[in-house]
């Protein structure tokens, strides 16, 4: 028999990308609050970014969430057509990885997605 091959769909795609650019504008919004301390910005100027920074964090956990369904979707897939934990998370970080870097993302970016997506892959398999 031969094993279909895993479903990585346009969802599973879109949802890499969401989350990487949700990693992005966390970085960038956590980096603004941390120079206008530096700068010495006024008190409102600093808990109007910190606002923006709680609410980006959690668009970024939204996406985090959907991605999830999606990354563990396709490991079950795996698991079921009887590939091994390793295999499975290598081919799940490898197909992120060509998602985000081809769509001009940085390593910095790039990497907390993977290490997340292969985090769940542990996780279905050890279920």
């Amino acid at each position: 028999m031969i094993a279909k091959p895993p479903t990585f769909n346009d969802l599973f795609d879109r949802a890499v990308a969401a989350c990487a650019e949700a990693q992005h504008l966390s970085g960038r919004t956590a980096e603004s609050v941390r120079r206008a301390r530096r700068e010495r910005a006024s008190a409102y100027r600093v808990r109007t970014l910190i606002a923006e920074t709680r609410d980006t964090w959690e668009g970024a956990n939204a996406m985090y969430a959907v991605m999830r369904v999606q990354v563990e979707r396709v490991a079950r897939e795996m698991r079921d057509a009887g590939l091994d934990s390793a295999s499975a998370a290598a081919t799940i970080r490898q197909h992120i990885r060509f998602v985000l870097y081809d769509g001009g993302l940085t390593e910095r970016d790039t990497e907390p997605v993977v290490t997340r997506a292969s985090t769940w892959v542990d996780t279905v398999f050890a279920a």
